[in-house]
């Protein structure tokens, strides 16, 4: 059975702290995993691509995007008013270009065509952890003029250098593209870069998330003289409700087993259970504190 308390303003306080999860998807798991791959050029007549198949067509059908659609949502999002040389922004306006850093390092430059890795919501969090996206880290991967059979160039692997850009190679590699941290998404403009993954879309992708977590801390304090008898009709009888003889005695005491917290209406909202059952004292305030993290 259970007893009411009302929780005051100053037993209740919120505190923050930000999760990070690593994440790691398999170049057959992109479906799966909810991430898309799309074609971005400027012209209608080129060639979509079809999610998660190495099938090109010339009209949008079934799962497919039209590349020009990608092409100018990408330069209204992250490119417009961008030098297309040095890659900074020439002229300010009331757009928001989601820039990723202060720091020039003339990572917006969009050409003629590009492919777009956009990673889910849900696996980004408020953002991806910028410098933890890496592109192909279980490929096989090898340097110099011999390439055995099985392997690709080094430079082919990408990463993200923290900055909003993405390098090929290592983290201070040739500029190759751009990551936009808080919307998910990898953007290979290189030409080069992106005519090979446009061969080969199915690549290996590997990345911290991070969600800012809110703890709702409830302290419940019970005086001493408080909450010192049973409703638990087990333990009562007669019309008046009396402790039953095996109940009676100096040294009853409740235990109490599970926090329940309601809303004004009175509905449940959450409910917490103690480790084991706590004695509540008849001599010193007991002090129960439930974290709820949302």
């Amino acid at each position: 059975m259970g007893a009411w308390k009302k929780l005051n303003q100053q037993d209740v306080y919120i505190t923050s702290y930000t999760a990070k999860k690593s994440w790691s998807v398999n170049s057959g798991s992109l479906t799966q995993s909810s991430i898309q791959v799309l074609q971005a050029n400027t012209s209608s007549e080129n060639q979509f691509y079809l999610s998660q198949e190495s099938t090109y067509s010339g009209s949008n059908t079934g799962d497919g995007h039209y590349p020009t659609l990608v092409y100018k949502s990408l330069s209204q999002l992250y490119f417009k008013h961008h030098n297309t040389s040095s890659g900074l922004l020439e002229e300010s306006s009331s757009y928001d270009f989601f820039e990723e850093s202060t720091i020039a390092t003339g990572s917006r430059a969009l050409g003629s065509n590009a492919m777009v890795y956009s990673i889910p919501r849900v696996k980004v969090g408020n953002r991806i952890e910028p410098g933890t996206f890496e592109f192909g880290v279980n490929n096989l991967y090898a340097s110099g003029g011999y390439i055995p059979s099985g392997y690709t160039y080094e430079s082919e692997k990408l990463y993200d250098d923290g900055e909003g850009g993405i390098r090929a190679g290592s983290t201070t590699g040739s500029h190759v593209g751009s990551i936009v941290y808080s919307h998910g998404q990898a953007i290979i403009t290189d030409s080069t870069q992106e005519g090979f993954y446009r061969t080969n879309p199915q690549q290996d992708i590997s990345w911290k998330s991070n969600v800012d977590v809110y703890t709702h801390s409830y302290t419940l304090r019970l005086s001493d003289y408080e909450y010192n008898f049973t409703q638990n009709p087990t333990a009562l009888t007669g019309s008046d409700n009396r402790l039953k003889d095996n109940v009676t005695g100096s040294y009853f005491q409740p235990y109490i087993t599970t926090v329940g917290l309601y809303n004004d209406s009175n509905e449940l909202i959450a409910v917490a259970k103690l480790g084991k059952p706590l004695p509540k004292s008849k001599n010193t305030e007991t002090t129960i504190q439930v974290k709820l993290d949302i």
